[in-house]
């Protein structure tokens, strides 16, 4: 049979190729490797969940996931007691969430043919918070208070830039646990101006976090902040009195110092979707309002898709897919300190519900990512019924058999394209609860329970030869996740 000429044309196949190469680009997924991690770290293997992160550096958490890398390795890190090297890991976090941030504000975009996927993983804001404040806590763990001081107020700066930036509908702009420590280690550095504003701070963001995450202020954090107000004078007390203090203080025994117990309780919640159909007309509706505030790189795509857009049937569908976050059981439900010489033990306090805050902060920007995903969607959608017109008109007596093969090709594109995105910081404890022990000066054998919601204890650890200096506060890190 003799060779005959194709009359399959070009510039469709190129498209049909570049349809599929482009709308299935950045749908690849930390998850399976995340919840490997997370299974050596139930187990307490901490060395194993390290070398995990450590196998995918160049694979899943590499290119537009490489801040990932750095947050979940910084955090195995610290809990490995590995504190130094955690935190050359979390600087490198820092000025890659810092870069992406100011980017982020300047509304640089993306082609409306990928997804969230295409982009950087930027963190989260409370994921950002928390890197300076995990940072704070290896130095004081260091003992270098002024590194650690440095990281108070680097918080306290990310925490102005984000209630500037920010929009009215983010609940989170204020992190009251970081103010909380922050407190804490400036009055350790004999800061008392700066740590009675950041007792002051947290007294009062603790109050939207019992509106927004059923969180209420530890009980310790006034008479706290009166030991502070009864060393800089009657106006401090005025202040506490308009937060609500009483004339509690908390003043400790000379001789005595306090060791704090920090209680990473379970794992944060973890990103998943949903997924959802939708008629186009209704989908066209968003991308037409969506038009409106695109970047100019966007514009050629939308202008395609409103070509054909009147031509497409209003019974023709969508699917899109919407993030959500998932939660992961533990049976841990709080901890309990004692020391057989103890002067007082605090009982236990939730101090910051990580999960509560996530699941929060989505909620608040939910109905946004909504309306641009249902355009993006209609956009691409378009485009596809576009390319297929085309493809039958141009492919002359193939033209049928192309249109079908364009269609094929752009519904299987679609289809692995239109994924939520499912990044998180999967290794942050779900809460983090607070207890103080005040013991004399020396050295003490302190024990902590593990109890479930049933008051059973399934767990027990030990601390041995625990050094208490007079007038200085030591901080001790417990992390448990079954």
């Amino acid at each position: 049979m003799p060779f005959r000429r194709s009359r399959f044309p070009c510039p469709t196949f190129a498209l049909c190729v570049l349809l599929l190469a482009v709308l299935s680009a950045g749908c690849a997924s930390t998850g399976k490797i995340q919840q490997e991690i997370a299974g050596k770290m139930a187990v307490g293997d901490y060395p194993a969940a390290i070398a995990i992160v450590e196998e995918h550096k160049d694979g899943a958490f590499d290119g537009r996931s490489e801040l990932l890398y750095f947050l979940e390795l910084g955090m195995l890190l610290q809990i490995e007691g590995r504190y130094a090297e955690s935190n050359e890991t979390f600087e490198r976090a820092k000025r890659i969430g810092d870069t992406l941030y100011t980017r982020s504000l300047t509304n640089e975009g993306v082609s409306l043919m990928t997804n969230d996927y295409a982009l950087d993983y930027a963190g989260e804001n409370f994921e950002r918070t928390l890197i300076h404040l995990f940072s704070a806590l290896n130095y004081v763990l260091l003992n270098e208070p002024d590194s650690a001081l440095v990281e108070a107020r680097q918080v306290g700066e990310y925490l102005r830039k984000l209630q500037v930036d920010s929009t009215n509908e983010n609940a989170y702009q204020e992190d009251a646990f970081a103010r909380y420590l922050s407190a804490m280690l400036f009055e350790s550095g004999g800061e008392l101006d700066s740590a009675f504003v950041d007792y002051k701070k947290a007294a009062t963001a603790y109050r939207a976090y019992g509106t927004d995450y059923s969180v209420t202020a530890p009980e310790t954090l006034l008479p706290n902040a009166g030991r502070v107000a009864n060393r800089l004078g009657a106006w401090a007390w005025n202040d506490l009195r308009d937060l609500g203090a009483d004339d509690s203080v908390r003043e400790f025994p000379d001789g005595s110092g306090e060791i704090v117990i920090l209680h990473y309780n379970g794992l944060a919640p973890i990103k998943g979707q949903d997924k959802y159909t939708i008629p186009f007309s209704e989908a066209w509706l968003l991308a037409g309002a969506f038009q409106a505030a695109a970047a100019g790189r966007h514009q050629n795509e939308i202008n395609q898709a409103i070509a054909v857009s009147s031509t497409i049937s209003g019974v023709d569908v969508v699917s899109v897919a919407f993030p959500k976050f998932i939660d992961r059981p533990y049976s841990i439900a709080r901890m309990q300190p004692t020391a057989d010489a103890a002067i007082e033990i605090t009982r236990p306090e939730l101090v910051e519900d990580i999960g509560a805050i996530a699941r929060k902060d989505l909620a608040d920007r939910i109905v946004r990512i909504r309306t641009k995903t249902i355009a993006r969607a209609a956009v691409k959608y378009a485009i596809q019924k576009g390319a297929e017109v085309a493809a039958r008109e141009a492919g002359g007596e193939y033209g049928g058999l192309i249109s079908a093969a364009t269609q094929i090709t752009g519904n299987i594109a679609r289809y692995a394209s239109e994924q939520a995105d499912k990044r998180s910081w999967s290794t942050l404890p779900d809460e983090i609860w607070m207890s103080s022990v005040v013991l004399p000066e020396g050295e003490h054998d302190l024990s902590v329970d593990f109890l479930n919601a049933q008051q059973v204890v399934i767990e027990s650890r030990q601390f041995p030869g625990v050094r208490v200096l007079p007038g200085l506060r030591h901080f001790i890190i417990v992390r448990t996740v079954r």
